[in-house]
């Protein structure tokens, strides 16, 4: 019950999100392309500046990071190293997976690695933020539009009960 109310708030709050619907998605867009890269703590920070710059919407942009999370480091983190690998002409089979159990085994590994993997994550970053955008573009005009027409129907029944 308490997450769905939780959920319920996060939804509301959305819908009341001020700015255009372009600002809002793209500020989403911004915060989804943070958010592939491994800045955990800095993502949200790094998202909201980058809305700030382009005059964009900062919670969207925040919200937009939310994408990666505990449960979808892992599967973004093999995606990111393999589009960099394979942007970079690297084989899967020559990477030692042991040394990705910690932070050090990773960094071990070299400057490669971490370039193949930053790679990935600008290229994953810069797709998924194109992609966010086109979908989150046409979901706000359509909410915002939703929104404005309760609105109106409020105010009339008020203006009619007078």
């Amino acid at each position: 019950m308490r997450w769905k109310r939780l959920l319920r708030y996060f939804y509301l709050r959305f819908l009341r999100l001020r700015g255009t619907p372009p600002e809002i998605a793209r500020g989403f867009a911004f915060g989804v392309f943070w958010g592939m890269f491994p800045l955990p703590g800095l993502q949200m920070a790094i998202a909201i500046l980058t809305a700030a710059v382009f005059h964009s919407s900062k919670i969207a942009a925040a919200a937009g990071t939310w994408l990666s999370n505990p449960i979808t480091t892992l599967p973004f983190t093999a995606l990111n190293f393999h589009v960099g690998q394979t942007l970079l002409g690297q084989k899967w089979s020559d990477l030692p997976i042991d040394s990705l159990r910690s932070i050090e085994g990773f960094l071990a590994l070299g400057g490669d690695i971490l370039v193949a993997y930053l790679l990935g994550c600008a290229v994953v970053g810069f797709f998924g933020g194109l992609l966010s955008y086109g979908v989150a573009l046409p979901v706000v005009r359509r909410m915002q539009k939703q929104v404005a027409e309760r609105r109106h129907q409020r105010r009339m029944r008020k203006y009619r009960a007078r």
